[in-house]
């Protein structure tokens, strides 16, 4: 390891035992070593050392945890990106790892998936749409698998 001084090397000890045990984001990290009390400087370096050595990435944090909660629970392209920018992924990050992981999954699929879950639930049309919309999907998909469904919803044409 590179010369250090000791408070750094201990964030990046701190650090690195928090990345082992699940893929983290910078702002996560950096949250974590505040509550350890590491100064900004010292977290910096820290950080800036853990990407340099790839060990943290905020892309391949983004991609993963895009993987991992749309397997739960089908999420549109507006939900995954507002919930990656809220654990702290930049907007454009966020932006490209959503259109990495629509390029293989089709958004409508999912869409509809989750429309044939909430019909199980005798949802009326409005609380579908509402479920619907707030899992992210954008009021055109919604319109289109709602029709092709044939959910009882009058649409207006784009």
């Amino acid at each position: 390891m590179e010369e250090f001084e000791p408070n750094v090397k201990l964030a990046i000890e701190a650090a690195a035992k928090s990345l082992a045990r699940c893929e983290q984001c910078r702002a996560s990290l950096e949250r974590k070593l505040v509550q350890k009390e590491f100064d900004e400087e010292t977290i910096k370096q820290a950080l800036d050392f853990l990407e340099s050595r790839k060990y943290l990435d905020d892309e391949r944090y983004a991609a993963s945890w895009i993987r991992s909660h749309c397997s739960f629970k089908p999420r549109g392209s507006i939900r995954l990106v507002r919930d990656l920018c809220a654990r702290g992924v930049s907007r454009k990050i966020a932006d490209e790892a959503v259109k990495a992981y629509f390029e293989n999954v089709d958004e409508y699929e999912l869409c509809d998936s989750a429309l044939k879950k909430l019909l199980t639930k005798n949802k009326n049309v409005k609380k579908l749409l509402k479920s619907l919309a707030d899992s992210g999907f954008s009021y055109k998909i919604i319109q289109r698998v709602l029709k092709n469904n044939r959910v009882g919803f009058e649409c207006d044409s784009d």
